[in-house]
């Protein structure tokens, strides 16, 4: 099992006088949690019910992290290799460390890396999914429910930005996690064949000079539209959690939230 590093740092902003705060986010939902008091700074629609997209892919990476070693191997089934795209096109028999799966997962949105991990923690990707949502009520995500690993659109699947704010500060627990999340590309190696596959991060953010960086994990299905789940850094010891579903201009949306201190 891995250890857990507590990354959470002390949040020192002024919540009273960013709530009297009108801000304009064309996302449906959105959220700023402090995440030390879990207390929210802003919130729009914080618990309606929606497709979280690939901002599941977090609450997959923590019951991973929760249950496997970086180094153990993975061997892709054929079910994981024919997930639709987004995709790192991991191939049926390939053997991969859950490490590199995590990234494909977290930088690349690889829904058959995720599934491929949740086969590996539950043998099934739907008792995985079952553990997901056990473990997402257990940490106070009341109102989320998940039927598969990866975000793809499927019924009963759905989440709250307030939910996903608590998902994203239990993920911040793990060192590796936020290792993973700073990154802008990476590689990972088959490691029989020796295959490499290039990632890069789909949160473009990374790539912005701003007084702040923004890390987290993008999502988007033709239902859900756009969404964000990740934090915002402005130093090493303020931060705060940013969740936006159902928007139309994610880009827009962060920066809006981010630069209103």
């Amino acid at each position: 099992m891995l250890k857990r590093f507590v990354v959470i740092p002390i949040l020192l902003i002024s919540v009273a006088a960013f709530a009297q705060k009108t801000l304009s986010v064309t996302a449906n939902s959105a959220v700023l949690m402090n995440p030390l008091t879990k207390k929210l700074i802003y919130s729009k629609n914080e618990h309606q019910k929606l497709a979280p997209a690939s901002t599941t892919k977090i609450m997959t990476a923590i019951v991973v992290l929760k249950n496997c070693r970086l180094d153990d191997k993975v061997t892709v089934s054929r079910y994981a290799s024919s997930m639709e795209p987004s995709k790192v096109h991991i191939k049926e028999g390939e053997v991969y460390s859950v490490d590199d799966l995590l990234r494909a997962v977290l930088l690349n949105s690889g829904n058959d890396a995720s599934v491929a991990l949740a086969e590996a923690v539950s043998g099934s990707e739907k008792d995985f999914a079952n553990m997901m949502t056990r473990i997402a009520k257990s940490i106070g995500a009341k109102n989320t429910n998940f039927e598969n690993s990866n975000g793809l659109p499927a019924k009963d699947q759905y989440s709250t930005a307030y939910d996903l704010a608590l998902i994203v500060r239990e993920a911040m627990k793990y060192k590796r996690f936020v290792e993973i999340m700073k990154m802008k590309e990476s590689e990972i190696k088959e490691l029989n064949s020796g295959r490499e596959i290039k990632l890069k991060n789909h949160n473009k953010s990374l790539w912005k000079d701003a007084r702040y960086s923004i890390f987290g994990k993008t999502g988007y299905t033709k239902n859900a539209r756009h969404c964000f789940a990740g934090y915002i850094s402005y130093n090493w010891w303020k931060k705060v959690i940013v969740v936006t579903l159902k928007g139309s201009k994610p880009w827009y949306d962060l920066e809006i939230l981010a630069g209103s201190y």
